[in-house]
């Protein structure tokens, strides 16, 4: 594939949101600045990256799509033992890609259906 060299956008370093080592993340302004980024990394160096909006910021970020699970942006009022909202995910595959990532740190989940029919939700309660 071949790059338009005009088309690279250098990304500012984020303030507000960082990977899980500490580092400041990459900060695109709009989508298609973040998807441009992707196809770049992906063009260099064979790396898939997916861009996202974040929660925190507004702004957009990459993550390896590997690791990219969709995430709704409309709420259910579902929470956990804990009182804290649930995530929903927009489709069983994508919960399920979630419980395959945090198996890898130990973490044993399962999926079932939000009782709102806002997505899917993990559990740690397998008689769920």
């Amino acid at each position: 594939m071949k790059m338009n060299i005009s088309n690279i956008y250098i990304s500012n370093k984020s303030e507000t949101c960082f990977s899980k080592n500490g580092n400041p993340l990459s900060v695109y302004e709009s989508y298609s600045e973040a998807l441009e980024s992707a196809d770049y990394q992906f063009a260099s160096a064979g790396i898939k990256f997916s861009p996202y909006q974040c929660d925190t910021c507004g702004k957009y970020h990459l993550k390896p799509t590997e690791f990219y699970c969709k995430k709704l942006s409309s709420f259910c009022s579902c929470t956990d033992h804990n009182g804290k909202r649930k995530d929903s995910y927009e489709t069983r595959s994508d919960a399920e890609k979630m419980i395959n990532i945090r198996k890898r740190a130990g973490v044993t989940l399962y999926v079932y259906a939000c009782p709102q029919g806002k997505g899917y939700h993990l559990t740690s309660n397998k008689g769920y």
